[in-house]
């Protein structure tokens, strides 16, 4: 079917096609655009600052990231792990990810042989126990391998008690 100087149809779905295209790039371009500028946007000419405070609050992050691995790493150093150090971050002053917290998942499995389990358990407690400042987590899982060595060390007993 002919229209108006020789345009098809066809032709003109075809240029309403390229249109729409054009509109639709338009488009993406303007909303990532946009989200760029309101998310990623930081304005530092304005802002005041002392510069004392920064340098305190930077060695802030920086010891806690320090004292943070250390922790997680002796945990991990002193026992078998069941993967790696998993860390929390925050980002400080400076724009740089420091570590304000973590965890290693330590094997907790133990062995039927009493003695292995023994062997175990005093592992898991050195392991939990062995930074200086222990979270609530490392003083439960000390407790929970203290216990239970008691448990196998009191079934050990009586079943030396039995057999006399």
């Amino acid at each position: 079917m002919l229209i108006n100087d020789n345009l098809t149809v066809s032709s003109i779905y075809q240029q309403i096609a390229q249109k729409k295209a054009q509109l639709a790039n338009i488009d993406k371009e303007e909303l990532l655009k946009s989200s760029f500028e309101k998310e990623d946007s930081v304005n530092l000419t304005n802002t005041k600052y002392d510069e004392n405070d920064y340098k305190r609050v930077l060695s802030k992050f920086q010891n806690l990231d320090a004292q943070t691995r250390a922790h997680e790493q002796t945990h991990a150093s002193l026992s078998t792990t069941r993967g790696a150090i998993n860390y929390t971050y925050q980002m400080g002053p400076d724009g740089k990810l420091y570590a304000t917290g973590g965890h290693v998942r330590l094997d907790t499995s133990i062995p039927k042989d009493p003695v292995a389990a023994l062997a175990k358990l005093d592992e898991l407690k050195k392991a939990s126990s062995g930074p200086s400042e222990l979270s609530s987590a490392d003083a439960s899982i000390a407790r929970a391998a203290n216990l239970n060595k008691m448990l196998i060390l009191s079934k050990q007993q009586q079943g030396e008690t039995n057999e006399s």
